[in-house]
């Protein structure tokens, strides 16, 4: 009998690791494919491009759920330029924060004094996906970004 039991704990434990074997070399499930580097001709670090008023929500496209902006433009996020390099984000219900800009690798990275960073990717000139970095990895969730969309003035 116990011979017996031994060989089926062999058995069930050679499954199981067959099964995380599989388990790894799977291909691993991928989000949409969001872009990681801006458009040519919107230079990044600089403040100035970044000025206005803005609708913030999520990206679109096939296969995506879309539903009400998060901010929209009746009283959108506004961002002002603090100088070149420093940018000033005001959110709707007043509270603002001030972010250091940093041109690096065909994107801007937007610095807070505290907190996470976001990493601002443009894909036209009157939008551009946010991708906040997570504070204890330091790795850019680029599977979740935030869409801002410049308002009509």
């Amino acid at each position: 009998m116990r011979a017996g039991r031994m060989s089926f704990s062999k058995g069930l434990l050679a499954l199981l690791v067959c099964l995380c074997g599989l388990l790894v070399l799977l291909p691993s499930s991928r989000g949409m494919d969001f872009p990681r580097q801006g458009v040519e001709g919107i230079p990044n670090g600089i403040a100035q491009p970044f000025s206005g008023k803005w609708w913030l929500g999520f990206p679109e496209g096939e296969g995506m759920i879309n539903g009400d902006p998060v901010v929209d433009c009746d009283n959108p996020v506004v961002l002002e330029p603090q100088g070149e390099d420093n940018l000033l984000y005001r959110s709707p219900t007043g509270a603002e924060v001030v972010f250091g800009l940093m041109a690096f690798s065909g994107r801007t990275t937007w610095l807070p004094e505290w907190g996470e960073s976001i990493i601002a990717v443009w894909i036209d000139e009157s939008a551009f996906y946010a991708y906040s970095v997570d504070l204890t990895t330091g790795k850019a969730r680029w599977d979740n970004p935030m869409v801002y969309r410049r308002c009509e003035t």
